[in-house]
């Protein structure tokens, strides 16, 4: 990869039911700071139904898990498909290499999630969430910036505050505590606003 700033960008499975993502996310895109972007899709509505069958069935946290993690990989290819410029990336040592020719890349975590190191920092439970999964991706990728792409803001601007409203898991305030800046999109509102999310409630004060 050349010297361009890298980005973690998590796109937020509901947003795939909205017609308006495929034109919307490369506008916001086009938008940022020069940079490459690697892209983490969430499971949206798929992870609610499997949500519910576990509820129904008792299926465990092993099984539930892994059924979650393969609803984001559908996701993903599902985000291939909208956007077929991007490339298609299964490995995280392929990534910088990709983005040598391509700005973006579609991050199918399937194989990072049960590698040896990286599943020894990531329980498997209903409590990890695609959020903390692509914070672990962008610590592990040294990005400075993970971008939550949502269809709503969170009320306040602290990780732990976001983690206790429901916006993001309980464990992203711990897994994402290392990255330096944590940004919220509202990727279905005219303008695309935002908010910085700090790794603590004084971090706000320290920033201004």
């Amino acid at each position: 990869m050349t010297g361009r700033p890298l980005r973690v960008v998590k796109l937020g499975g509901s947003l795939l039911d909205w017609p308006g993502v495929r034109a919307a996310l490369p506008a916001w895109l086009s938008a940022q700071p020069p940079g490459a972007s690697v892209m983490v899709v969430g499971g949206g509505r798929l992870v609610e139904v499997l949500r519910a069958a576990d509820r129904t069935h008792g299926l465990g946290t092993t099984v539930s898990h892994e059924l979650a993690v393969r609803a984001m990989t559908v996701n993903a290819h599902l985000a291939a498909a909208l956007w077929p410029k991007a490339r298609w990336v299964e490995q995280l040592r392929d990534i910088r290499r990709t983005l040598s020719e391509a700005s973006l890349v579609i991050f199918d975590t399937w194989s990072y999630l049960h590698d040896e190191h990286s599943a020894a920092l990531l329980p498997k439970c209903w409590a990890l969430t695609s959020d903390s999964i692509a914070a672990s991706v962008a610590i592990a990728l040294g990005a400075r910036e993970l971008v939550l792409l949502k269809s709503a803001l969170p009320s306040d601007a602290s990780r732990h505050d976001a983690a206790n409203g429901g916006y993001v898991d309980e464990l992203f305030p711990e897994i994402s505590a290392d990255i330096e800046f944590v940004r919220c999109v509202d990727l279905s509102a005219d303008g695309f606003p935002e908010i910085a999310l700090h790794a603590s409630t004084d971090a706000q004060f320290h920033h201004q």
